[in-house]
């Protein structure tokens, strides 16, 4: 005789706080505050680097190694 598999209770999702009412949602921002950053980080790079070329490959180092530690972060 087989043994049947354990049935277990259904787990109940949690759902995040916002502090409205679960009617109203209001659109997703287009831009995440991490985008942004990484955004605005290539921007200034990018002017930095035009402005003194002899700094462009260490500046672009820094901005890759920023880039992935958000992604790291993010993950």
């Amino acid at each position: 005789m087989r043994n049947r598999p354990r049935q277990t209770e259904p787990r109940q999702v949690r759902r995040r706080r916002t502090g409205r009412p679960p009617g109203r949602r209001e659109p997703d921002p287009l831009l995440s505050t991490r985008a942004l950053m990484v955004l605005l980080a290539a921007g200034g790079a990018g002017a930095v680097a035009a402005l003194v070329p002899e700094s462009a490959v260490p500046i672009g180092v820094a901005v890759a190694v920023v880039t992935l530690l958000a992604q790291i972060v993010r993950d």
